[in-house]
């Protein structure tokens, strides 16, 4: 798993590696793009909406929403790659924070219509997942809606087999969603929540 000096050397290239893994169709990154337009489909008018986006990234996917009209606000470990999301939006808000621990304290008291994450969660185990969603449930407007897609999967024993036939190129650091898991932990405090599988390897959680 890299760590923020990572993701800083590799904000140039990002996008493009991206690119190519997921016209290989290889793990992690296969059905990236329909993984994000199923994101998409979860916004029902961005135009004036409010979206924090939680590991932001390059802010490429946020970028689009940006365009649209919504108020995006992001958050980010990765220097670098808050430096580009920032050109790619600059009325945007930006935020330096590794979500490990939790919600800066700018943002512990607001609202948002939307609250998405891509590719960024496996950095939590299964806890902290189901803990920080929780709390991010306190953090949404009447009728909104959370939205994280990642690396994922229905059972265990899918991911075992993502993990046998991706060999080498497993990341044994990384934790990812295993939706028979995280669903009881979070409808178990009362949260509605969903999964769908999109690709072999990655899916989307949708709680509202």
């Amino acid at each position: 798993m890299l760590d923020k000096n990572g993701f800083n050397e590799w904000a140039t290239g990002y996008d493009k590696s991206v690119s190519d893994a997921e016209k290989a169709e290889r793990y992690p990154f296969a059905g990236y793009s329909t993984v994000l337009a199923e994101v998409r489909r979860q916004i029902n008018e961005p135009r004036g909406a409010e979206i924090l986006d939680i590991g932001i990234g390059t802010g490429k996917f946020s970028a689009g929403l940006y365009e649209e009209g919504a108020r995006i606000c992001g958050l980010d470990f990765s220097a670098a790659m808050l430096e580009k999301a920032k050109a790619a939006m600059p009325d945007g808000e930006f935020h330096l924070f590794d979500f490990n621990s939790g919600l800066p304290h700018e943002l512990k008291g607001r609202s948002f219509d939307y609250i998405i994450s891509a590719y960024a969660f496996h950095h939590l185990d299964d806890g902290g997942k189901a803990a920080f969603l929780r709390s991010l449930a306190g953090n949404l407007k009447p009728g909104g809606k959370i939205v994280v897609a990642d690396v994922a999967f229905n059972t265990a024993g899918d991911l075992t087999a993502c993990r046998e036939q991706s060999g080498k190129k497993w990341d044994d650091d990384e934790i990812y969603m295993v939706a028979e898991r995280l669903l009881p932990l979070l409808r178990n405090s009362g949260l509605h929540a969903e999964y769908r599988q999109i690709s072999s390897c990655a899916g989307i959680l949708i709680l509202h």
